[in-house]
């Protein structure tokens, strides 16, 4: 193999680059060893790499459809008809093959493209899981119960790191920048919900995007918090915890106790004067049910402590007899009775 200028390569040019197509092809222990030669020698150039390596390998695997007899038969008609009738019945059909073999393999490459490009990866939790992932990047997340995460199965391309939130989620984010003076679209990784963008470069963050509650708290780094349909936006420091209130602006609590925002990845909920109101509404996100208080004042109870929220039976119980209650069950309704 012939040495070249590596350090000036791009996608495009280890895609057309032979020595690049031969070992994405065959992986032969030649190659590989070549190859991770010439990355020891230009690190910076991995991410160029990874992503040509990436598409050669979606253009490789590409297999051919089984395109329509009657679109074939239609569009070949059109053809014939235009062609010399002194031409052989045999160069028409050599013809006819090539151009139905090229058409199937274009129409299966463009059909195998657009479903990977345009389409996402969703992972959920049912209610009282919890789920731990890796994204493509390397990012850790993991989710709360009845909480989904979504992303692009083409994640590496995009112009930025993108995931979309629904429920709870808590986030190690990997840092890929090499230049911290210069940050590139792509090196960004952004969490959306519905009312919130958290947009991070790398970073550990919790993010709460419930019916009841929109907040995120920064463990590490550094993330940029901005509200979805208005302009309030705010930049968050490591203790920091940012609420959105309902008129779409941002409480942040600079000295925020940060453990109990993500006691649930203990399965744990910590309460420091914490609202049984509260409470009820987590048990409500995390297991499905809808509780009915006999009295609303109730719900303006303050309590200390720690539940475990490992089991709908634990929590409900807590629940009880703090208000002094009794449970009684219709489907997915509780409704909690004075004894």
């Amino acid at each position: 193999m012939q040495a070249k200028n590596y350090q000036d390569y791009t996608v495009a040019s280890f895609i057309e680059d032979d020595d690049f197509i031969r070992y994405v092809k065959h992986q032969q222990a030649v190659d590989v060893l070549f190859w991770d030669e010439v990355l020891a020698k230009h690190p910076y150039k991995k991410q160029d790499f990874k992503t040509a390596a990436n598409q050669l390998g979606v253009i490789l695997s590409a297999q051919p459809l089984t395109v329509p007899a009657n679109l074939t038969e239609s569009l070949w008609n059109d053809i014939e008809s235009s062609i010399q009738k002194n031409k052989r019945k045999s160069q028409i059909i050599k013809l006819r093959n090539i151009w139905l073999s090229g058409a199937a393999a274009c129409l299966a490459l463009f059909g195998y493209g657009s479903w990977y490009f345009y389409s996402d990866i969703t992972i959920s939790t049912k209610y009282g899981e919890q789920k731990v992932l890796l994204l493509p990047d390397g990012s850790k997340v993991r989710l709360n119960a009845n909480s989904s995460i979504t992303y692009a199965r083409a994640f590496n391309w995009n112009d930025k790191r993108k995931v979309n939130v629904a429920g709870e989620a808590y986030f190690e984010v990997k840092h890929i920048n090499q230049n911290p003076a210069e940050i590139k679209d792509g090196e960004r990784f952004i969490a959306q919900s519905k009312a919130l963008t958290v947009e991070v470069l790398g970073t550990t963050f919790n993010l709460k995007a419930r019916p009841n509650l929109n907040q995120v708290a920064l463990i590490a780094g550094k993330v940029s918090v901005k509200a979805v349909g208005s302009n309030a936006s705010r930049v968050l420091k490591p203790g920091e915890l940012a609420i959105l209130n309902a008129n779409k602006t941002f409480e942040v609590d600079q000295k925020a106790a940060l453990a109990p925002q993500v006691a649930w990845t203990e399965h744990k909920l910590l309460m420091s004067q914490t609202r049984v109101g509260d409470i009820i509404a987590e048990f409500e996100n995390l297991y499905g049910y809808q509780i009915i208080l006999p009295d609303t004042a109730m719900a303006n109870k303050r309590i200390d402590g720690t539940i475990s929220t490992a089991s709908e039976e634990s929590m409900l119980f807590v629940i009880k007899n703090i208000l002094n209650v009794n449970v009684r069950q219709q489907g997915k309704t509780i409704y909690l009775e004075k004894r």
